[in-house]
């Protein structure tokens, strides 16, 4: 029975590590990668969707995890939608976050994010969180059913949510960086709880014939959390993403994301990647 207990409670928190984890990463796939005094606004993407297979260790494929960016002059959509399904455990939820990109600069407007669960030997839980933004950072959030921080955590100060992104405006954020140093980023998070950074390392290797960057990826708790919980406390070892390059788009996209628990590995793999150019020229590759 304990090992049934940690096996759910670690498959929840692998599937929010590895979503997580490809949010942020996806920040290299949509547009801009180069800053916007580099690239030829006419040269990029206006949409990008990709979908992936989630596995977990033994248990072999989860679920999945699909995602869309949209740009039409300054502004952004982005969506995302993950799935999980095991025998002690199931998960589904969506994301949406619309924003600006202005001089460079990432400024996310709204976000929201609904989740169900359903675990064999917990309560089925139905919620929801919305952030609102305005030039400063966060200016309000509201959860339903309330979710007030429980007293263990570790507070949020106003000053930790001055200039975040919320997880889906990483998206934007990461693609104004360097295409040449794709692995030397790092993004300040709040997701309506707790205030992280995600920390891209380089590896020092690339892989596969079109010569994909292997990033190591860091979650550093700031705040909003107890101490010695939460989805870091179940991993072991380094977080890994490979970026493939995508050099007709002028984008790099996250290939495989690796996980590492305790109990085994969850890994998000690409099954296809399209992308839409200004002239409505598709770009494709499957896996």
């Amino acid at each position: 029975m304990h090992r049934v207990r940690l096996a759910a409670k670690l498959a929840y928190h692998t599937a929010r590590v590895g979503a997580l984890v490809l949010l942020a990463s996806q920040t290299l796939i949509a547009s801009l990668i180069a800053s916007p005094a580099q690239a030829d606004p006419k040269s990029l993407p206006t949409e990008v969707t990709a979908v992936y297979n989630v596995s977990f260790g033994l248990l072999g494929k989860i679920g999945s995890f699909r995602f869309k960016s949209t740009l039409k002059g300054e502004a952004y959509a982005l969506t995302a939608e993950a799935k999980i399904e095991t025998g002690v455990f199931d998960y589904s939820g969506a994301m949406t976050s619309m924003g600006t990109v202005l001089s460079a600069a990432t400024k996310p407007g709204r976000y929201q994010f609904n989740y169900k669960q359903k675990a064999i030997l917990g309560k089925k839980k139905k919620r929801s969180v919305a952030m609102a933004f305005d030039r400063s950072g966060v200016k309000n959030v509201k959860f339903v059913p309330p979710d007030p921080p429980s007293k263990k955590a570790i507070p949020v100060t106003e000053a930790q949510l001055k200039n975040v992104l919320d997880p889906l405006s990483g998206v934007m954020a990461l693609s104004l960086g360097n295409i040449a140093k794709p692995c030397e980023q790092r993004l300040p998070i709040f997701d309506g709880k707790q205030r992280f950074d995600v920390v891209f390392s380089p590896t020092g290797r690339s892989e596969g014939e079109m010569g994909g960057h292997v990033c190591h990826v860091h979650l550093v708790p700031i705040s909003g959390h107890k101490k010695g919980e939460g989805a870091a406390s179940v991993i072991a070892g380094k977080i890994e993403v490979v970026l493939r390059p995508v050099p007709k788009a002028n984008i790099l996209v996250p290939s495989r994301v690796t996980v590492p628990t305790i109990i085994g590995a969850a890994t998000l793999a690409s099954v296809h990647v399209d992308i839409t150019m200004p002239d409505r020229e598709r770009i494709a590759f499957r896996r």
